[in-house]
């Protein structure tokens, strides 16, 4: 017998001693007695009169020297969960290089929530600067393609790669959270625009309604952020364009369509409660930092390499060196702006991080709103709506329920409930 088995049967045999004269006997097993109530006790059925909600912790098992907490969630009582932070390596696309991965289910298996990992991509104009980006992508960098709207992203590319070929009922904006991205990307504009050029800014963020061919159901979020740099050229005065894109908040929710009430507080409860750990968010920007800054030194000892070579050979050659460096020049504008470009990817990613909260609060205002309740304790948590009560044990658990005679205190025999009030 497992130790909650054994718990629950501990707590049964308590209520049931008490609702009965000492001595009487008892007709049937305890649980028998439990469940039909007794002339005490209400029945309550958990999931039917009342929800556990415990909160889950996600961990960074391979970025640090010991495990960290990344971010945590709250999800039912008895529901499984796997997965975390996802690493990639420093020669791989660095907009992808540190991701959430991770996947929960109900105990039966039959709801199933997923967060995908972030998906970035790239395009040039330039021949020379399109086949490099192939090159990099050959080798594990960033993917090559053009810019997106995030209706056409989900559509075109995360039903076939991620969600196994679901059917698309209806698309609705994100309207908050496309607001939220508008405002991060317009704060960062003079940052992608340091390495010279204009840029032009797109955002959006989509949630979808799925079918598939089982019969289940679904709901899909995801967001877009194109950055379209355009500059011109030395040697012909033309304009040319790079561009990066990065999907993220890319997640799935798939259900039985006579679960469909269940699955949406459920989805609400986890993105309306999801809570990143700062000490590891300023570990990971600190990391990164470093990365960025070790590679922009190694680029200027290139570069000052490249001008010594530059020098020794114009003492002799001074003509055919000038149209080196008028080569090498051209080649360093475009290495900038690629780098520039590749930087200002992973500030988006850092910018995402620092709002990260928000936009999950955002997201799940298009299929249901979420109360905060403050638990006097732990400070605010929000959790799905459609609950008229709420008590936290002060250790992350929560429990909700609409009935006025329900009291956890009771029915677990653990006066540690304590009641939570709902902010208005």
């Amino acid at each position: 017998m497992s130790i909650t088995r054994s718990l629950l049967v501990g707590t049964i045999a308590c209520i049931v001693a008490c609702s009965n004269d000492p001595g009487a006997p008892m007709d049937g097993s305890m649980e028998e007695q439990f469940a039909t109530g007794g002339d005490q006790q209400p029945k309550f059925t958990e999931g039917k009169d009342y929800v556990v909600l415990e909160r889950v912790r996600f961990m960074d098992n391979t970025g640090f020297q010991r495990p960290a907490e990344a971010f945590s969630v709250l999800l039912p009582k008895g529901w499984s969960h796997e997965g975390g932070i996802h690493w990639k390596g420093l020669n791989e696309c660095r907009a992808e290089m540190v991701t959430s991965r991770w996947k929960a289910a109900s105990a039966d298996g039959a709801i199933r929530y997923q967060v995908l990992p972030n998906h970035s991509w790239a395009s040039a104009s330039d021949p020379m600067m399109l086949q490099m980006m192939q090159m990099q992508a050959s080798q594990g960098g960033c993917e090559v393609g053009t810019p997106m709207d995030a209706t056409a992203y989900l559509k075109q590319v995360m039903v076939a790669r991620d969600l196994d070929g679901a059917t698309v009922t209806e698309v609705k904006e994100n309207v908050e959270v496309a607001r939220e991205l508008e405002r991060k990307a317009m704060q960062n504009k003079a940052a992608f625009e340091q390495w010279g050029g204009q840029a032009q800014l797109s955002t959006g963020a989509v949630v979808a309604r799925l079918k598939w061919a089982d019969g289940t159901e679904g709901i899909a979020f995801c967001s877009i952020v194109n950055v379209v740099m355009a500059t011109m050229d030395m040697y012909t005065g033309a304009m040319q364009q790079n561009s990066n894109s990065t999907a993220a908040d890319r997640s799935v929710m798939r259900f039985p369509p006579s679960r469909r009430d269940e699955a949406e507080r459920v989805l609400a409860s986890i993105q309306g409660s999801y809570t990143t750990n700062p000490q590891w968010a300023d570990a990971v920007n600190g990391y990164l930092l470093q990365v960025r800054n070790m590679q922009d030194q190694q680029h200027h000892q290139r570069m000052a390499a490249l001008e010594e070579a530059k020098a020794a050979d114009r003492r002799g050659h001074q003509q055919r060196m000038n149209d080196i460096a008028a080569s090498g020049a051209a080649n360093t504008a475009r290495h900038n702006e690629r780098m520039g470009a590749m930087d200002q990817q992973m500030r988006t990613w850092e910018q995402q991080q620092s709002s990260q909260d928000r936009q999950h609060t955002q997201f799940i205002k298009t299929i249901r709103e979420v109360e905060t309740w403050n638990d006097g304790n732990n400070g605010r948590v929000e959790m799905s709506s459609g609950y008229d009560h709420a008590w936290s044990r002060g250790d992350g658990t929560y429990v909700l329920s609409n009935s006025p005679n329900f009291d956890p205190g009771a029915v677990f025999q653990d006066q540690n409930w304590q009641p939570m009030s709902m902010e208005k």
